[in-house]
Order: structure tokens, then sequence, then C-alpha cells
């Protein structure tokens, strides 16, 4: 098998693996703190009904969230609008800073 398709494989996989991680941590939150129920007090409040299904909180709601991820990632911007480093480069950063120390402890040892 080719070494190239084995690391695109294992890419895929890893970003499978990672959209239900988050799915389902933003589903969790979503329920801890009652996401519905306030939903369906506002479907009550201003229909003045029960509302049952999906409606357009729930869609508003999921490309809001979809649109503050992108933007606080800066997932699509090519060029920076300014020269500080997003949150996933200071984690990135904090990685390969850990990584070095480990590797610098181990060699000493």
């Amino acid at each position: 098998m080719n070494s190239s398709f084995k690391e695109n494989t294992k890419t895929v996989l890893i970003c499978i693996i990672v959209l239900f991680g988050s799915a389902f941590a933003i589903m969790s939150f979503n329920e801890d703190v009652g996401v519905g129920d306030l939903f369906q007090k506002i479907y009550k409040l201003v229909e003045g009904r029960e509302h049952t299904g999906f409606g357009i909180l729930e869609l508003t709601y999921g490309i809001g969230i979809a649109i503050g991820i992108t933007v606080f990632f800066n997932c699509f911007n090519k060029k920076k609008k300014n020269s500080e480093p997003t949150p996933i480069e200071l984690k990135m950063q904090q990685y390969d800073d850990d990584v070095q120390t480990y590797l610098q402890s181990k060699k000493k040892s």
C-alpha cells in the first residue's frame, strides 16, 4: 500500500473522529444548559402554542455556531487582518513546546 494513501486515510479518519467528538461536545453542552427548553419557551411566548419539530430558532442557532467557530478559529481567511495568532495556533505552539521539552528531558535521562 502506498504510504501517501495510508497518511491520507489516517487524516480522514482523524477528521471524522474529531468532527463527531466536537458535535457530541456541543450537543452535550446544549443539553446541559437546556437550549431546547429555552427554544420551546420562546416558541410558546411568540406563537402561543407548543412547537414540535425543527424550526427557525434551531436553524439560525446552528448556522450561528458554525459561523462563530469559523470566525473564532479564522479558518478560511487566507490573509490575516492582524499579526495576532489564532487560538488554534496558540495551542499548536504550546503543544510543540511541550513536545520539545519532553524530548529534551528524555535525552538528559
